[in-house]
């Protein structure tokens, strides 16, 4: 347990990759180099079976104040995303996956360098992990998210 929690982050973090992070920081510690917890961006993710869940940043059941989501789901229904941004900046504040298998290292830049919106969508094949031979969603996710801000 932390002191004091990090930003929007809980004082308890039951997630197999913060544990993995603090386990890092306390052998550096106990090696002699003392380092400072620092788990950068929230993440997750979690694999049942064909189940696929992802996310990166915040993105909140209910939308905040200064929030607003952009949501889009397959016809198959088997696929989606949500993502989160400041609704007077556009700021990319997080997205959430479902299906669709995306690049932790890529969001964590985009959030780290304050990216917007509209350029994460527009680069979302970037974030795209999955494996070859899988059918590509980010023309279709584009194309939705464009027409809601043109009739917006």
């Amino acid at each position: 347990e932390q002191q004091e929690a990090i930003g929007e982050r809980r004082t308890v973090e039951a997630v197999w990759y913060t544990g993995r992070m603090m386990g890092e920081t306390v052998a550096q510690t106990i090696c002699g180099n003392r380092l400072k917890y620092n788990p950068g961006h929230w993440f997750n993710s979690a694999k049942f079976f064909d189940i696929e869940y992802q996310t990166y940043g915040w993105v909140f059941a209910k939308t905040r104040e200064n929030e607003a989501h952009f949501h889009w789901k397959h016809e198959d229904d088997t696929k989606c995303i949500t993502v989160c941004y400041d609704k007077n900046s556009l700021k990319f504040l997080g997205i959430n996956t479902f299906g669709i298998r995306m690049r932790h290292e890529v969001f964590d830049r985009w959030l780290t360098e304050g990216r917007d919106a509209d350029f994460v969508m527009s680069n979302l094949s970037a974030a795209n992990f999955d494996p070859e031979f899988y059918s590509r969603f980010e023309g279709d996710i584009l194309k939705a998210y464009n027409h809601e801000f043109q009739n917006a």
